[in-house]
Formats: C-alpha cells, sequence, structure tokens
C-alpha cells in the first residue's frame, strides 16, 4: 500500500505543473471505491443498475453547499449466508452516507480533493442473514490530471449481525479513471474497495476488484459497463453490470 501512494503521489507532483486551474469532477465513485469529487452546490444526482444475476443497484445524492453531501443507496454488494456449505447469497441493504471534503487546490496549489465519509446501514432486506449491518467511514483524496484521475484512501469498516459485533478493520481503497484524448467521451476504469461478508453468522470483510468503461452521452447522464470479481470466487463467479448515471446542475 505505501508503495502505491507513493508512486501516486508521484504522478500527481508530475501532473501538476502543466495542469492547468479547473472545476473539479463529478461523480461519488469509480465503479465501487468512493473518490474525493463532490457536486456542486444545488446538484443532484442519481444511479441506477443491474448486473447480469438480476441484482439491481440504486443510489440518489444530493449537495449540500457545494461542501458536502448526503447519499442514500441501495445495492447487493454485501454477501451472506446461514448454510455456508453453499455460497454465499447476494443481501438487500440500504445505506445512508455523509460526505465533507474540500476540492482539490483549495487550500494550496497541488493539493489534491480530500473527502471523509461515513455510511451506516438503516434497513435489510434479505432473512438469509438476521439483522445484517454495515458501517465504515473512510477518507480518500483524488487528484484530476487531465488524461488520468487518481484516487487512494483508507477505509474503516466494521459489521454486525444479530447480537455479534466485529471492530473496525483498515482496508486500503483506490481506483483510476483514464480518459484517452482520442476519445474524449470515453473513461477506462479500475478499481478496488471492501464490503461486509457474514460467512455463517460472523462478520467477515472481501475485496471487489472492478474493471470496465464509462461512456458520457449526454451532459448530464453517462452509462457504464463493467466486471466485478470477488475475494474468495473463481473466473466464473465474476459479475458483470450496467449503470446509467445522470446528474442535475
Amino acid at each position: 500500500m505505501r508503495a502505491v501512494l507513493t508512486l501516486a503521489a508521484a504522478a500527481i507532483a508530475a501532473g501538476n505543473a502543466a495542469r492547468p486551474a479547473a472545476a473539479d469532477p463529478m461523480g461519488s465513485r469509480v465503479l465501487t471505491a468512493p473518490t474525493a469529487w463532490l457536486l456542486p452546490s444545488g446538484a443532484a444526482a442519481a444511479t441506477l443498475g443491474i448486473d447480469h444475476r438480476g441484482d439491481t443497484a440504486a443510489f440518489a445524492t444530493a449537495a449540500l453547499g457545494g461542501l458536502a453531501e448526503v447519499e442514500l443507496d441501495e445495492d447487493a454488494d454485501v454477501r451472506g449466508c446461514t448454510d455456508c456449505t453453499m455460497a454465499p447469497t447476494a443481501l438487500r441493504i440500504g445505506r445512508a452516507a455523509f460526505r465533507i471534503g474540500v476540492r482539490q487546490d483549495s487550500w494550496l496549489r497541488g493539493v489534491p480533493a480530500l473527502v471523509l465519509g461515513v455510511r451506516a446501514t438503516f434497513a435489510a432486506y434479505d432473512p438469509a442473514v438476521p439483522t445484517p449491518r454495515a458501517t465504515d467511514a473512510y477518507l480518500v483524496a483524488s487528484r484530476d490530471l487531465g488524461v488520468i484521475r487518481l484516487h487512494a484512501g483508507i477505509d474503516a469498516l466494521a459489521a454486525s449481525t444479530g447480537d455479534l459485533r466485529t471492530a473496525a478493520r483498515l482496508r486500503p481503497l483506490g481506483g483510476v479513471e483514464i480518459h484517452p484524448p482520442m476519445y474524449p467521451r470515453s473513461s477506462l476504469l479500475g478499481d478496488i474497495a471492501w464490503e461486509p461478508e457474514f460467512d455463517a453468522a460472523r462478520p467477515g470483510l472481501g475485496w471487489l476488484l472492478g474493471v470496465g468503461v464509462r461512456y458520457q452521452a449526454f451532459a448530464w447522464a453517462s452509462i457504464e459497463l463493467a466486471v466485478r470479481a470477488r475475494q474468495g470466487d473463481d473466473l466464473g463467479g465474476a459479475t458483470v453490470m450496467v449503470r446509467v448515471n445522470a446528474i442535475r446542475r
């Protein structure tokens, strides 16, 4: 992790001299990993997605004065099982998040955007695991270098089910967005993030590795096609998903 952060810092430093001042991009996540981009004041965003297994996801985000955001989401990224001789199933969980931060170059020239975010479960819709709860707090830095955007941070995750709780554990997270100049509306995406796993009623953590593409169809809407692999799954367990993002400024 230290080597990754060192390389990211070197790339940021190398690109700062040639990069003109510009507004931050928008989008609170790469694929799964969060970014440090905040919506401008008065803006709102929504994402709808579905994967090849039929699992859906929905996200709604609203800006708070351009300095913070609130978000509600419902997805099936968390896995769990009661009889773990079989493969874990997707758990439908609703979560609420609050993010606050500063934009890049706000403090000093060359300083990346920084966001502190917290997210907690407010509803669980699947009876496979009794009262699953997933909570996390993260700090992430993002920098737009033009052709490439880098994201790196640390996530503290905790989970509980029934009366069983686990202490928060730290995990690295990160992502990259590449914008080829010859295809100005297209982006290549890659990230790594972590989600709780409820194995035999015992909460744990597993990584999610995603790669995909994003096409900016309109100024206010984009579409993503991605593949995500999960810790412990073989190649056949990878998930193909499609998402549509919309922003109202």
